[in-house]
């Protein structure tokens, strides 16, 4: 069985949320991981999408195929029947090259000061571990990551930006992200990535919830460099791949 209570809550006619405790906790996040693959390759539970976040797991049905209350029970003997106490997760580690200027982050100071760091204190603290990926939202190709050291954990903005560019990188709180795409920001920028993350006509993102997200350090040339590389469609990721139980 899980080793998490959860409740079932339908979500008008052809949805239903997993809700587990209300945390942001990897572990838990792995498990919502684990269930939706599994869930989105059988068929028997005629899914249509399967969308995780931090401690829910919204599932849509398609009701020609399988009722509420018969997808209810399907879904509450796979809960009964699941284990973590075998289950083995594969993380991706995507390398994702970041410009910490005050050009392209313009609360990179700020930042700093409330951290009481110099600025490549700050970079050597943003850049140190990987960030893991619990869920997408907000915008297309936004990825909600955690967790930022608590020195440089500053909150966000009292008073949003109207727009930052596409590429920006943020921290708000002990939550670190990447806006995909120009927009209302109320994060502190502090990096740029010179690397498109949003492309409509791309089926996915370069990154998925479960993935890990390692910033890379870069100057103002290789920015350019990686900027040209990407646009002709010949920069690749640096991806590894490891274990957690």
């Amino acid at each position: 069985m899980l080793m998490y209570p959860y409740n079932l809550v339908a979500v008008g006619e052809q949805a239903m949320n997993l809700v587990f405790p209300e945390k942001i906790d990897v572990a838990e996040n792995q498990t919502i991981q684990r269930i939706a693959k599994d869930l989105r390759t059988d068929p028997t539970f005629a899914l249509l999408d399967a969308i995780p976040a931090y401690h829910t797991l919204t599932l849509y049905f398609d009701t020609q195929r399988i009722s509420e209350a018969q997808f209810r029970s399907k879904l509450t003997v796979y809960l009964h029947n699941y284990t973590d106490a075998v289950a083995v997760t594969q993380e991706r580690v995507l390398e994702l090259p970041v410009c910490y200027t005050p050009e392209f982050g313009p609360d990179l100071k700020d930042v700093a000061a409330f951290a009481g760091l110099s600025i490549p204190q700050l970079i050597q603290m943003h850049t140190q571990n990987s960030y893991f990926i619990y869920m997408m939202g907000f915008l297309p190709g936004f990825a909600y990551m955690g967790f930022v050291p608590d020195q440089i954990a500053m909150p966000r903005l009292n008073r949003p930006r109207a727009e930052v560019p596409a590429g920006s990188v943020g921290i708000a709180g002990k939550q670190t992200g990447m806006y995909p795409v120009a927009s209302p920001a109320g994060w502190r920028i502090i990096g740029r990535t010179p690397l498109k993350l949003y492309d409509p006509h791309a089926p996915l993102p370069k990154y998925q919830p479960g993935d890990r997200i390692q910033f890379k350090a870069i100057n103002r040339q290789e920015y350019e460099r990686i900027k040209t590389v990407d646009q002709a469609g010949k920069y690749h990721l640096n991806i590894k791949k490891t274990k957690e139980a």
